[in-house]
């Protein structure tokens, strides 16, 4: 008898861990699994892709500062995904203005190069968030693992589009992510944590400018 109560006992416990575990998971994680099952079930979102650009005025006519702030990364849009984001430029590299910046979309890296130049473009954003995160873009890039290369990704500046296919994806240590920098390409980078909720490793999704293809 008494074994058998040990044994039911044991299967109480199991049962009520695993209800609190799956809670728990399902809470701290919410984001994240929305975002997966969403995507699973409904496919992407639908995204408004009009955007109004500005008109084409006579570079002369323009000092270089308001030059190159036609070329500043303002929009990404990722039509596969349903992703469609602000791009934000940080106040500083530091921990803190970064993570202030990523509360309003997905971060420009200021050592970068624009999408203008030919250079590597790289931008950053959130895989995952608890729910009481401070911004709505807590899990902007919870879906960059279902990426394939020739996926397309656009971005935009106020005067043009950009728009880079898919190469590759990689999941490494932080020390392992490979940035390519080639002279005359326009490459572009999209990091974030992973896995969810970690700051063990990192994704990275490798596109390339449809011009230089």
């Amino acid at each position: 008898m008494r074994r058998g109560s040990i044994i039911k006992e044991g299967l109480i416990f199991l049962f009520l861990f695993l209800i609190v575990f799956s809670f728990s998971l399902f809470i701290f994680n919410g984001r994240f699994i929305y975002a997966q099952a969403k995507y699973h079930f409904l496919g992407p979102s639908p995204i408004n892709s009009s955007i109004v650009l500005s008109e084409n005025q006579n570079s002369d006519e323009l000092s270089c500062s308001e030059n190159k702030s036609l070329q500043i990364p303002q929009r990404i849009i990722i039509p596969s995904l349903g992703i469609d984001a602000p791009i934000i430029w940080p106040e500083d590299t530091n921990e803190s203005a970064l993570q202030s910046a990523l509360e309003k979309g997905v971060v420009f890296w200021p050592e970068s190069s624009l999408p203008e130049d030919k250079g590597t473009t790289v931008i950053l954003g959130h895989s995952s968030a608890y729910p009481w995160y401070n911004g709505e873009y807590g899990s902007i890039f919870s879906l960059l693992n279902r990426l394939n290369p020739g996926d397309e990704i656009w971005i935009f500046s106020p005067e043009k589009k950009y728009i880079y296919n898919v190469s590759e994806k990689e999941i490494q240590l932080p020390k392992d992510i490979r940035i390519d920098k080639q002279d005359g390409q326009s490459i572009l980078y999209l990091l974030s944590c992973w896995p969810i909720n970690t700051n063990w490793k990192r994704i990275a999704v490798k596109a390339i400018s449809i011009d230089n293809i």
